[in-house]
């Protein structure tokens, strides 16, 4: 029998190729390594987004060499396909694979409730800051026949949901001659049984149509959840950083998705640091957050990426600046998250249960259709249903609900 073990760096779109990598490895008589039983291959799908990324995929790579020096290493993702020689040189990688293709599709999810479909691959943006264009190629989509196909039989696996993924998910049918976008999929993908939700992953605030604003607003099983980065709520930072859109066009947008979709929560991105990034320039984005006070924000620290142009901008910020910004801005999304989640105390939910609390035993977990985290106490049978409960108190990030019925 021969065992391998899998490694997974980045984004959604990195989970969904490992995913239909390990299919393709359990197909051909492969056994995945748990805990107990050594592994004979390894597996590291790598990310290069940030500096800690490209560190982080050399310390896992050096780590399974260490478990294992016999063992076969193989290393794919988004940190091989520029650096491909730096990590053939580290003694022990047995092969790299570059891909550019998409992977064969998935019929499930390995350990999750919710499982990932990547419909569009690639981007042609060019952000200054990001180095993803140089490695994931041009934007390309995958066809709604395939689409529909793979999600069937992700959905006669048991799972209830599924989160639409691509590296830039809102240019979805950009590239293709049939005309279709992604409010197209989203109603192919409703006429399936079976199938509870369809989540978004992140979407660019250009690629917000009101066609899928109106959609979203009536659909009965489109998430009421919009990933859409800010960066910076700075014009001056956003023009250096190649982003398509103003302050005021973002917050015009955030506005009426608010408007429009009852109850939606918005999650969103912010980069801190970015060459050139005054207090001032800073503090706006601190005042757009607070305008339009998301669910959550992920916030990220500026990493210089070799190949892009920000690379060779001069005005970089002491890291001792960097992080003040960045625990000034944590603590503003705190606030933010508990000024929307009050919005919903007391009201009913439905959850879908993804499984055991990790800090709690004793208690479930799962998330609304709005991306409200809910945690309850343990009840037998409910794991992967979709359930009602009344949201009570807020505990950190989380509400605390209580059960009401099955759906």
């Amino acid at each position: 029998m021969k065992y391998i073990k899998f490694f997974t760096l980045g984004c959604k779109a990195n989970q969904y190729d490992t995913q239909s990598i390990r299919e393709r490895f359990l197909s051909k008589g492969f056994e995945e390594a748990d805990g107990k039983t050594k592994a004979d291959y390894f597996l590291v799908n790598t990310c290069t987004v940030t500096a800690g990324a490209d560190q982080k995929s050399r310390n896992i790579i050096r780590r399974c060499i260490k478990v294992n020096s016999k063992a076969t290493v193989i290393v794919t993702g988004c940190l091989a396909e520029r650096n491909w020689k730096d990590l053939a040189d580290i003694k022990g990688v047995s092969l790299i694979v570059k891909k550019a293709f998409f992977p064969e599709g998935v019929s499930g999810f390995s350990q999750h409730t919710r499982a990932f479909l990547k419909i569009q691959d690639g981007c042609d943006n060019f952000c200054t800051y990001c180095k993803v264009a140089l490695v994931r190629g041009k934007k390309h989509s995958k066809g709604i026949s395939e689409i529909i196909k793979e999600a069937r039989a992700i959905v006669a696996g048991g799972f209830k949901e599924i989160v639409l993924t691509g590296i830039c998910l809102g240019a979805y049918g950009e590239d293709l001659s049939s005309g279709e976008n992604l409010v197209d999929v989203i109603k192919a993908l409703e006429g399936i049984n079976g199938l509870l939700r369809i989540r978004l992953s992140s979407i660019e605030a250009g690629d917000v149509s009101a066609c899928l604003i109106k959609h979203m607003s009536a659909s009965k099983k489109l998430c009421r959840h919009l990933h859409i980065p800010i960066q910076s709520g700075d014009n001056s930072i956003l023009k250096r950083m190649n982003r398509k859109y103003t302050s005021q066009k973002y917050h015009n947008l955030i506005s009426r998705i608010k408007r429009d979709i009852s109850g939606v929560s918005i999650t969103t991105d912010c980069l801190v640091g970015f060459p050139g990034e005054t207090d001032e320039n800073f503090n706006n984005t601190v005042n757009l957050v607070n305008k339009i006070f998301p669910l959550k924000t992920h916030i990220f620290p500026y990493s210089m990426r070799p190949g892009t142009k920000a690379a060779k901008f001069g005005g970089l910020v002491e890291s001792k600046t960097v992080n003040q910004r960045c625990a000034k801005l944590e603590r503003i999304s705190a606030e933010c998250r508990d000024r929307f989640m009050r919005g919903f105390s007391g009201k009913k939910a439905l959850v879908l249960i993804e499984g055991i609390c990790k800090d709690n035993p004793g208690y479930l977990e799962g998330l609304t259709d709005n991306y409200l985290k809910v945690r309850l106490k343990f009840k037998p049978g409910l794991k992967n249903a979709l359930i009602r409960v009344k949201l009570r108190n807020i505990l950190g990030d989380s509400f605390v609900g209580e059960y009401i019925d099955n759906i």
